[in-house]
């Protein structure tokens, strides 16, 4: 019971860790050196500082398909919660990533999620270091939604 509460406690962790990278990266719309090297800088920092190293395509592509799923369920239960947080206490709304998660992702079931990522590191291996959460950002949430985080526009893609 110990060991599962730990590992609960490291997933909620990596999944913050993965969710404020992904949502650093959202939030700038043209980057410029600097800005990439802030951006390093600031996920680094967000690692060192947390202890949890952020989930990239390297660490992915050895899981099993059972600890994708895992994954991607805690993903999903951080965003449910702070969603239905948010609809119980309103002044907790904003127009985060969570509520972009929610618009974007609609209907795709979690296996299908585990299985575009997949896709996507096999497409993409130059790519491996990315976190799974700009993945998933990229290829999942980002086409389905109108506007970026805070209401900015969505940066245009090459």
């Amino acid at each position: 019971m110990k060991r599962l509460k730990v590992a609960g406690i490291y997933l909620v962790a990596a999944l913050f860790v993965g969710f404020t990278a992904c949502s650093f990266e959202a939030l700038a719309a043209e980057k410029s050196p600097q800005q990439k090297a802030d951006h390093k800088a600031i996920a680094k920092g967000l690692q060192d500082s947390l202890g949890v190293p952020i989930l990239t395509g390297d660490l992915w592509q050895k899981m099993d398909n059972d600890s994708k799923v895992a994954f991607i369920w805690g993903f999903g239960h951080v965003v449910t919660i702070e969603h239905h947080l948010m609809a119980k206490y309103p002044e907790l709304k904003r127009d985060s990533f969570v509520p972009k998660v929610v618009e974007g992702m609609a209907n795709i079931p979690m296996n299908e999620v585990v299985a575009r990522v997949d896709k996507y590191y096999s497409a993409n291996p130059d790519q491996i270091m990315e976190p799974v959460t700009r993945v998933i950002w990229t290829t999942m949430i980002r086409p389905n939604v109108k506007t970026g985080i805070a209401g900015r526009p969505l940066p245009k893609t090459p």
